[in-house]
């Protein structure tokens, strides 16, 4: 007797495709604070080293808060800046109320560039993540996407065969997963998820 397929793995992003991210309400929170201004502050979470150190948990969450605050000049207590900081999510329901009829015919994979407060907060506050089996998180893995070795990651998680595709906001973030061996598409909205994910057989 020939032994069934394995159930393929849909892998979501989380910032971007499952919730929509927007610093600028965190920025604004911060410059009445009494940092610097908002645009600065917004480059400095787009391109600052502490920013990637705690994505990839060479920084705790309290160790960052401090770095941060002084890297923007405002002195805030460690629970106000963690309040701030993760006050930049909605939860994008046209894509997670897609999630129970995926999970009827493929299983739920989350790969994601986070941070522990984030991705705490996005626990506690929306419940779609109980629906995924696996998770590839950056601050517990060390490596964040682009980076080969968070693709790689993904790939050993899968079952032996199994067909899978992932989700992806960011384009370079979708062309990388693909460079590395994990069939990609960029998400654009949910009309299209859909349609990409009927073509997998998923929907």
């Amino acid at each position: 007797m020939n032994k069934p397929d394995s159930r393929p793995t849909v892998v979501f992003d989380l910032g971007g495709v499952l919730v929509s991210v927007d610093f600028t309400r965190a920025c604004r929170r911060l410059e009445a604070a009494g940092s610097a201004p908002a645009a600065i502050i917004q480059e400095a979470i787009a391109s600052g080293e502490d920013k990637l150190g705690f994505d990839t948990g060479r920084l705790d969450p309290r160790e960052f808060a401090e770095r941060f605050c002084a890297s923007i000049g405002v002195q805030l207590a460690y629970t106000e800046f963690a309040d701030i900081w993760c006050d930049i999510f909605a939860e994008q329901h046209e894509v997670t109320g897609l999630l129970d009829e995926i999970a009827c015919k493929a299983d739920l994979m989350l790969l994601s560039n986070t941070d522990p407060l984030h991705f705490g907060h996005v626990r506690s506050h929306y419940g779609f993540l109980g629906k995924f089996g696996r998770l590839v998180l950056s601050y517990e893995l060390g490596h964040a996407k682009p980076e080969r070795e968070i693709f790689d990651h993904a790939l050993n998680l899968n079952t032996a065969g199994a067909r899978m595709i992932y989700f992806d906001d960011i384009p370079e973030y979708a062309a990388a997963a693909r460079a590395c061996g994990l069939p990609a598409e960029q998400f654009v909205d949910a009309a299209k998820l859909r349609r990409d994910l009927q073509a997998f057989g998923a929907l």
